[in-house]
């Protein structure tokens, strides 16, 4: 939600500039931004405790002695600076979302990628990160693009009309970027974590990331339809209302998928178990 909500304000939001049409936007977007941060802030500390209550050790043990611990002081720091952002400037900057975006793929060094050994490790590390930037990018954005819907769609003024059709059609062209980004990054994993197709259909974590693959099929084909018939649809009320009705579907399924990454998280890949 922070990566994604940054970048999409910033590419989409920051060109508009103070159009008065935007403000009642402006004032969810940055409820939005900010419960979106203090949640990776609340979330985040639970996990330290989660993680210092699992090896039965205290956590400035954790933090200090542990890999886990550095990246977690790390994606603090990050938080904080973006805190800061925020706090002296308009959320919609290029350091905003660089810092979102960097933020989003520090959790590459707190999953099974942080663990593979040698040049593959670092193969993996990589396409962990941009796995989880596109991720970010494309599901982080869903809701402020529904939310930019529905404002639309209560006011009459042209100009955020207009507005509306350029944040969708340069949504779209990040989706897609996104979605080819996922799709080879998320072989690349697979096959690294799975290793084979027996292991995929033989075993817990392979049942589960067959499901989050397919959950990820029907995300495509709604953004498919949103891209080829929706999106060259509007302004009429039609298109517009079934844009933020598949946003809203999406970043459902996406959320679903988040689910079970976490619990994929928990898991020991097949790889390991075959070993």
């Amino acid at each position: 939600m922070v990566a994604g909500g940054t970048l999409f304000t910033a590419v989409n939001v920051a060109p508009a500039g103070a159009c008065p049409a935007m403000q009642a936007y402006l004032r969810w977007l940055r409820v939005y931004l900010w419960a979106s941060l203090v949640l990776v802030i609340l979330s985040g500390a639970g996990w330290l405790v989660a993680v210092a209550a699992n090896i039965d050790a205290p956590a400035w043990v954790v933090l200090a002695k542990t890999g886990f611990g550095h990246v977690w002081i790390t994606r603090l720091v990050l938080a904080l600076a973006l805190l800061g952002v925020m706090g002296r400037r308009q959320p919609g900057t290029g350091l905003s979302a660089l810092l979102g975006m960097s933020l989003m793929g520090s959790l590459a060094w707190s999953g099974h990628a942080a663990g593979s050994p040698g040049g593959l490790g670092e193969i993996h590390r990589a396409a962990d990160i941009l796995h989880l930037c596109a991720c970010g990018a494309w599901l982080g954005g869903l809701a402020p693009l529904a939310l930019l819907i529905v404002v639309a769609l209560r006011q009459t003024k042209p100009a955020i009309a207009s507005f509306l059709q350029i944040a969708v059609r340069r949504f779209s062209a990040i989706g897609l970027l996104s979605v080819a980004t996922l799709l080879a990054t998320g072989l690349l994993n697979t096959g690294m974590l799975a290793g084979s197709l027996s292991a995929l259909l033989g075993t817990d974590y392979g049942n589960l990331l067959l499901l989050k693959i397919a959950l990820f099929g029907v995300m495509v084909t709604l953004a498919a339809i949103n891209r080829v018939r929706l999106t060259p649809a509007l302004p009429r009320e039609a298109a517009a209302r079934g844009l933020a009705r598949n946003a809203l579907i999406e970043f459902s399924l996406g959320g679903a998928i988040i689910v079970i990454v976490a619990i994929l998280g928990t898991l020991p890949p097949p790889v390991h178990m075959f070993m």
